[in-house]
Formats: structure tokens, C-alpha cells, sequence
């Protein structure tokens, strides 16, 4: 019980919810990478700006709520299709390019994240030991 309010008082539910939209939106990029040459295909994408408005209104509500009763796991957005983009004559809007690059920033995000989260776990553990960092 000790442990378990720990761990869910901090930073350690937002962080892994980051790391499962990273990873949501990773699995999506590589099903668009898939489809890059299939006739009609469209892309889509999760948006990384209302993922990240729906965790600030979340951080917001749990700030001035009683510890414990705010969540962050239903907070993914929906999937988007990438409309914006050249249309190919196949009716594919896509972009090996912007996928590539798209892929590269997202693989580093939830890099980042999972560095937060090990140094977050790093901090308890030591704590637990009684060991100053």
C-alpha cells in the first residue's frame, strides 16, 4: 500500500501514459510505413499536441483534486487522418519522408520517458535503501 501511493503520488502515471501513446503512435506509424504503396490507402496519425492539451488538463484536475482520484490512462487521442498531404494519383497520401522523420522523433520521445521513469524508480529505490543520491 506503502509503495504503491509511492509510486502513483509522483510523475511515474503521466510518464507511463506518455510511454504508451509513444508507443501507440509508434505501432501507427509503422502500419502507415506498411501501406506507404497500397492503391487508396490514407495515412493516419495520433496528434501529439492534443495528447499533450489532454495531459495538461489532466495535471490540472489532479493538482486541485484529493491524491488519488485523477487518472491519466484514458488519456489517447483520437487517430487522425493525415488529410493535409499531396495525393498521390493511387488515392495514397503518403510521405516516406515525414514517416522516417515522424518515426525518429517518436522513437526518441518515448526514449526519453523511459529515462525519466528509470530515474524516477532510481530515486525510490534509493529512498527505500536509505541511501542519499
Amino acid at each position: 500500500m506503502f509503495i504503491d501511493r509511492l509510486i502513483n503520488q509522483g510523475n511515474a502515471p503521466l510518464i507511463s501514459q506518455a510511454m504508451r501513446f509513444t508507443q501507440a503512435r509508434q505501432e501507427l506509424i509503422q502500419h502507415n510505413v506498411a501501406n506507404v504503396s497500397t492503391p487508396g490507402f490514407q495515412q493516419r496519425d495520433l496528434s501529439v499536441t492534443d495528447f499533450q492539451a489532454m495531459l495538461q488538463s489532466r495535471l490540472a484536475e489532479k493538482q486541485s483534486a484529493a491524491p488519488g482520484t485523477v487518472s491519466f490512462d484514458d488519456a489517447i487521442p483520437e487517430m487522425d487522418d493525415l488529410t493535409g498531404q499531396l495525393l498521390f494519383h493511387d488515392g495514397n497520401n503518403r510521405s516516406m519522408e515525414q514517416l522516417m522523420a515522424d518515426s525518429a522523433k517518436n522513437s526518441m520521445m518515448h526514449n526519453f520517458f523511459v529515462e525519466l521513469l528509470r530515474k524516477q524508480f532510481g530515486s525510490i529505490k534509493d529512498a527505500l535503501r536509505e541511501r542519499v543520491s
